[in-house]
């Protein structure tokens, strides 16, 4: 319902003479800097794809799909999504729950494997070079102000 002003009409004239390779960065760039609900990679609201194309009209919305697809292909999105809980629109709002099936689906995904598994090694190696307590504890030395306790 919006008119396109002339200011706006030149920006998309602009924006669509890039190649589509710069504008997807550009787009890419642009949604990270602008919403926090992808730089967090918490999981998305259905229907989000719309509200995008409807918040960037100067970008071709096959172009913003891309984006968006390349988005929820990342590993720490996927993991995000095998989590559940709470889908979030672009103004960080809940909207949503991610259905127990898409989380299924996630949790499936080898790239979610391998991170699991590659967090699984990083803890067991943690635990077995961290310091065993011993069972002895040394109390702090203390000094009060003016050297001598009391």
């Amino acid at each position: 319902m919006t008119k396109e002003t002339a200011l706006g009409a030149a920006l998309k004239s602009a924006v669509q003479t890039m190649s589509k390779k710069k504008q997807t960065d550009m787009i890419a760039d642009h949604i990270y800097n602008k919403y926090d609900v992808f730089k967090r990679f918490k999981p998305l609201a259905v229907g989000i794809d719309q509200d995008l194309a409807t918040a960037l009209p100067q970008f071709d919305p096959a172009l913003i799909a891309r984006v968006l697809a390349n988005h929820c292909r990342r590993p720490r999105y996927l993991k995000a999504l095998a989590r559940g809980g709470k889908r979030f629109d672009l103004n960080n709002r809940f909207k949503g729950e991610v259905s127990a099936e898409e989380q299924a689906i996630a949790q499936q995904h080898p790239a979610v494997q391998q991170a699991l598994a590659a967090q699984a090694e990083r803890k067991a190696t943690r635990n077995e070079t961290a310091p065993q307590p011993t069972g002895e504890v040394s109390p702090p030395e203390t000094q009060t102000a003016s050297g001598t306790e009391g």
